[in-house]
């Protein structure tokens, strides 16, 4: 079976049901959260910063993940310590659509990071000291997000970090691989919506943001393929 067989709609609705009203969620018959609307009934995604219904294998995604997350039985809250993707939650980054994503958000941002606060509004995010810009983004109403973009210097290229708060691997609850997929599919959202909300507030197309940027490695909330 594959991936996303295993995380149709049908197979964890039940699970991602139970979310109403836990971890953060208001209790209605819908759930938002990241720039996301998910409806109960139907289980249809609706990405309102992009302005679209998410395919099935994104959707897909994103049931896996709130399926992680609905398995969190303790509401802990934040620890207030930001820990690195790479070193703490997934030390052996194996997504190469992230770091191709990555790689064109330090080609945009670094350039202009004050930049990075404008496309960031429908975000809803908080602004970090850290870098030249930075912001924190809930990607789950326990589970934030900082992303800080550092401007090159000289013969200094422009660099980025991606940032949780350690408390992360408690609300992304299951194997360490379940736990760095579901990161490294957050941290591949974000990034890749950031970019293509750039495109559409400049009313350019993907295909131009590929051509002038090295294209963008990918949408989707896994890594999986």
């Amino acid at each position: 079976m594959s991936f996303w067989d295993l995380y149709s709609w049908e197979r964890v609705r039940d699970k991602i049901k139970t979310l109403p009203g836990r971890l953060g969620f208001e209790k209605r018959d819908k759930l938002s959260f990241f720039g996301l609307t998910l409806d109960l009934e139907t289980g249809a995604i609706y990405d309102n910063v992009l302005e679209r219904y998410l395919t099935r294998k994104e959707a897909s995604g994103v049931y896996f993940i709130l399926s992680l997350y609905a398995e969190t039985r303790e509401d802990i809250g934040e620890s207030g310590e930001i820990v690195s993707l790479s070193r703490h939650l997934c030390p052996f980054i194996h997504c190469p659509n992230l770091r191709a994503n990555i790689a064109v958000i330090e080609k945009i941002f670094g350039r202009d990071p004050q930049l990075l606060y404008r496309v960031a509004e429908p975000f809803n995010y908080k602004p970090v000291d850290l870098g030249d810009a930075g912001i924190k983004v809930y990607a789950l109403p326990r589970v934030p997000l900082i992303l800080a973009v550092w401007a090159g210097e000289e013969e200094l290229p422009p660099s980025s970090e991606i940032l949780f708060d350690k408390s992360a691997s408690h609300y992304l609850t299951g194997e360490p691989s379940a736990v760095c997929e579901a990161a490294l599919g957050l941290a591949r959202a974000l990034t890749a919506r950031l970019i293509l909300k750039l495109a559409k507030d400049l009313k350019l197309d993907v295909s131009k943001i590929e051509i002038t940027y090295g294209g963008f490695g990918g949408y989707g909330y896994v890594c999986a393929e």
